[in-house]
């Protein structure tokens, strides 16, 4: 089947947008080296991490997409993200055994701007770690992003940020 040539542009915005995050010092190492993304059809499999299941599925015939990772903060900011930019519903996947509650990623359904979502699944990359310590990431005093986003709470702060960012970046990722 051939490649949509929607997905073959989204995954080349994609990768340009990785590559800018990464000139920009927002991603590890090991995080980095790992992304990839493949096509098929109306399917894409995107490496968005390096975690052996850290992945995300899009399939935009149907107009959704699943992101993997097993971190409340990371899953609950794409989650955010992902409702805000690509108008989509979502929701953290999640399973509860016993008194244990283990999550495992993000399903959205009614996709309805996928350029946002990739946008979106680029920042996923290296998201622990910046949401863990901002100030390595975007400095002491937010000076990556003009001093802005000094919000307390972790994940409206890295929303904040990839928002700031994604505005800053604009001209850069046009096609």
């Amino acid at each position: 089947m051939p490649t949509n040539p929607e997905l073959v542009r989204l995954c080349k915005l994609w990768d340009r947008l990785t590559e800018e995050l990464n000139k920009m010092g927002l991603y590890e190492d090991v995080d980095y080296n790992a992304l990839f993304c493949q096509m098929e059809g109306d399917k894409a499999e995107l490496s968005v991490g390096g975690g052996l299941r850290h992945r995300a599925h899009v399939h935009y015939g149907e107009r959704k997409l699943e992101y993997y990772d097993e971190r409340r903060g990371v899953d609950e900011a794409v989650k955010k993200l992902m409702e805000g930019r690509a108008k989509a519903r979502c929701e953290i996947m999640k399973e509860e055994i016993g008194k244990w509650e283990f999550v495992f990623g993000v399903k959205c359904e009614d996709v309805k701007d996928f350029e946002e979502a990739f946008k979106v699944l680029a920042f996923a990359t290296s998201m622990h770690a910046r949401i863990d310590d901002p100030s390595r990431w975007y400095g002491k005093d937010f000076e990556k992003l003009d001093g802005e986003c000094r919000i307390d709470d972790p994940i409206e702060r890295e929303v904040c940020a990839v928002n700031r960012l994604l505005k800053k970046l604009e001209g850069r990722l046009k096609s």
